[in-house]
Formats: C-alpha cells, sequence, structure tokens
C-alpha cells in the first residue's frame, strides 16, 4: 500500500475469477508471432479490491472461490495484496469461472466466459456476512453480474441493507453482460437489478453497453443518465466511451467530466479500475467531481498496461494530476 490511508475501509462483496489473457496481434498468420497467453485473478469486484489496496485503502474482499488452481491462484493473489479475505469461502459444488479475454493490436476486448451459470463466486452464502459490522466511515461496493442466480443474489441485497442500516456509503456497477439473454434483461433480473439500484448510494457503469437496458427508450446518453438516477432515487455515474462520465444526482441535470486522454494498451478492467478511484476519493472525503475525475485518472493509469490488476498505486495517481491537470470542462 502507498501513501496515507482513508479514515474508513472499503468492503467487496461478489465476483472473482480467473483472466485468461491472450492478445491477438494485428498480423494473425504467423504462429512464432503469437504472444504466450497469461493468467492472472480477475472478476470485477475483486478487481476493484485490487486496486483499491494499491490506492492505499484497508480493504476487505468477501466472496467464494472454487476447490482448484484457479481458485486458489485467486485467494493468493489477493492476500499478496494486502487485502483481507477472513470471509473469502471455497465453493465444493462449483468452479472458478474462467474469463478469456482477447485483445487486439488495439487494444480493444473481447471477453467470454464460461461456466456462464453455476460458478464459484456465485456459492457466496448470506451466512458469510453474518457478524459483519459496518460504520459510517466505511464504504461497501458490489456489483450487477452478482444477481444473476442464488444464493450470492441474497448475499448481495444483505450486504446493501447492511450498509444502508449502518450509515455506510455503497456503489453498485451494473456489470450486466452475465445478466443478459439474447442481449435482453430478464424480468426477473431486471427486477434485482432495479431493487439493487434503489438500495445503493452510487450507481456506476457503462452508458455505452448498459444504460440502454434500463432506460430503453431514451438516446441522449446524459438525459438517460439523470432518468436513472432519477428513478433509482441515486446518484448515477455513467460511462461514455471517449466522452466522459455523465454524472446526476437523483434526477437532477446530468453534467459530464471527460476522461484523460492517454495511451491504449489493454482496456479490461477499466471500469473496475475507475470504481477504485471513485471509492478511494469518496472514502478521503472529496467532492462528487473530484471522485470522478480520481475514478478517470486510475483507469488512464491502468489502461496503458496489460492486465485488469494494473493499477497504479497513489502515489502515480497523485503524480499523474500533478503533471496531467484535469479536464473539467462540462459538455
Amino acid at each position: 500500500m502507498n501513501g496515507q490511508a482513508s479514515p474508513g475501509r472499503a468492503v467487496l462483496v461478489g465476483d472473482i475469477c480467473a483472466d485468461l489473457i491472450i492478445r491477438v496481434p494485428e498480423e494473425t498468420g504467423n504462429a512464432r508471432q503469437q504472444p504466450a497467453p497469461e493468467v492472472h485473478g480477475g472478476g470485477a469486484v475483486a478487481n476493484t479490491a485490487v486496486a483499491l489496496a494499491r490506492l492505499g485503502v484497508d480493504t476487505q474482499f468477501i466472496g467464494t472461490v472454487g476447490n482448484e488452481l484457479f481458485g486458489d491462484q485467486a485467494r493468493r493473489e489477493l492476500e499478496m495484496e494486502g487485502i483481507d479475505i477472513s470471509r473469502l469461502g471455497v465453493s465444493r459444488r462449483w468452479p472458478t469461472m474462467l474469463v478469456i479475454g482477447l485483445i487486439d493490436h488495439t487494444g480493444q476486448r473481447t471477453v467470454l466466459g464460461w461456466p456462464n451459470r453455476n460458478q464459484a463466486f456465485s456459492d457466496l452464502h448470506a451466512d458469510q456476512l453474518a457478524g459483519l459490522e459496518l460504520s459510517p466511515d466505511d464504504w461497501l461496493h458490489t456489483s450487477g453480474g452478482c444477481l444473476v442466480q442464488s444464493p450470492i443474489r441474497a448475499a448481495i441485497h444483505k450486504a446493501l441493507d447492511l450498509a444502508n442500516g449502518s450509515g455506510a456509503k455503497s456503489s453498485f456497477d451494473l456489470n450486466l453482460r452475465l445478466g443478459l439473454e439474447d442481449g435482453r434483461m430478464p424480468p426477473a433480473y431486471n427486477d434485482t437489478v432495479w431493487e439493487a439500484i434503489r438500495k445503493a448510494d452510487f450507481v456506476l457503469g457503462s452508458a455505452d453497453e448498459e444504460l440502454f437496458h434500463l432506460v430503453p427508450d431514451e438516446s441522449d446518453m446524459k438525459v438517460a443518465t439523470a432518468r436513472l438516477a432519477a428513478r433509482g432515487e441515486c446518484v448515477a455515474i455513467m460511462r461514455e466511451s471517449t466522452v466522459g462520465a455523465h454524472v446526476s444526482e437523483f434526477g437532477a441535470p446530468a453534467f459530464t467530466i471527460p476522461p484523460f486522454r492517454v495511451p491504449v494498451l489493454d482496456t479490461i478492467g477499466a471500469g473496475d479500475a475507475f470504481d477504485a478511484g471513485f471509492v478511494q476519493a469518496g472514502l478521503d472525503g472529496h467532492s462528487l467531481r473530484e471522485q470522478v475525475r480520481q475514478g478517470h485518472a486510475v483507469a488512464a493509469l491502468q489502461i496503458g498496461k496489460p492486465g485488469a490488476r494494473s493499477a497504479p498505486v497513489k502515489s502515480e495517481v497523485e503524480q499523474f494530476l500533478v503533471q496531467d491537470p484535469p479536464m473539467l470542462t462540462t459538455h
């Protein structure tokens, strides 16, 4: 960890898996030019936990891994980052999910996951949260990818309820990919996602890939962000590719904070890194604009490096922000 610690801790509840990264060069005909595959720990919520730990935040991760090599590696990587995994369980019936990331020569990604149901992270039971105490200084973070099936669905809602009851802040990243069927949100999944949105203080996600599932009849991303925030009774932060993050507080007109312009090597985990910067700044008591700015900075530093676990330490972020002043133009 690096820098002065935040006053509260971050408690992350959700998915953890293994990432198999395959880089596809522009010229694919010569087998000798193919880079060797890489295996790293992954999972949206686990990635955010690692990034938070590197930013100097006291971090706890609550989840479940499989009883095999991939699960052991995922556990070890969290331990090496100094993350509290005292509530990390082991599934005896389901395997650790393997996410295959195909990265092209521009850094853009294609992501495939196996299995797409009955993964070890979904075997998280609500009793793993028994006795968990949160304070108003703490922050709970989770994800919509964890609401696809039981028993984890009940655990996620219990975690959000605990945050509400304790006065801790809570954030919910939509991460809807696993819940889609034929490109649509099934009614039961739609209902549980909206329930989680209304429980969370902050809702984050991709405007390009996710917002239209929740606000289907609005093409203007800023207007759609405001409608999501109004219906969800939350602060909504929706990231739109190179445009920036649209932000609406409880349905107020959205404003947009552009991202930093940096060379891109690998976009896998960029949203998870953004979430970490956003949460860390919130724990430090910064304004909403500063939280988004910090999210952009952490994501910008990550996408210049390979892998979903390449988040920077706090001193790197501070130096980046000094050298590259923020772009706070409102669109």
